[in-house]
């Protein structure tokens, strides 16, 4: 640390024990120094005792003008794309409908010795069932995603505009 950093760190009252001594040591050794130190000291008290300067009104009035541009409301768009919006949205409802048909499926089978099923609905539960369990489970999760990402979009509209 230079001489001048820590004379006003002396006269600040920002100095360690040490430093202070150092600067007390050299303020009885040397007399330039204790004038500077003098000097500073008187400059310190100075500003000090001044009041700080107030800005003018038109300058308040130009920076109270110009905020609301800086504030200004925040283009905020949509999590997700309404593409894919629409695009897991159909896909949710196809797990949702296959999971219908798969249920529908399961009762009609096992109901008491009743007549045939309807093809389109047996030929899907089919497919259905070749599927293996971690695709279904995979469309699942992907499902429950877009739901709740689609209600946090929601809810950060209504919140944020």
């Amino acid at each position: 640390m230079n001489h001048d950093e820590l004379l006003w760190k002396y006269i600040d009252g920002d100095c360690s024990p040490e430093e202070a001594a150092q600067v007390e040591r050299r303020l009885a050794e040397d007399p330039g120094f204790k004038r500077e130190w003098a000097q500073r000291a008187r400059l310190h008290q100075q500003l000090q005792q001044q009041e700080p300067e107030q800005p003018s009104l038109r300058f308040a009035r130009n920076v109270m003008d110009r905020l609301p541009n800086l504030y200004r409301k925040l283009d905020i768009s949509p999590l997700i794309s309404p593409f894919w919006q629409k695009a897991l949205g159909g896909v949710a409802g196809a797990l949702l409908l296959a999971y219908f048909a798969l249920v529908f499926n399961v009762i009609e089978t096992a109901g008491p010795g009743q007549g045939g099923q309807i093809p389109a609905i047996e030929a899907f539960v089919d497919t259905l069932a070749g599927l293996p369990t971690q695709a279904l489970s995979i469309v699942s999760a992907l499902s429950v995603g877009y739901i709740l990402l689609t209600f946090a979009d929601r809810k950060l509209k209504e919140r944020f505009g």
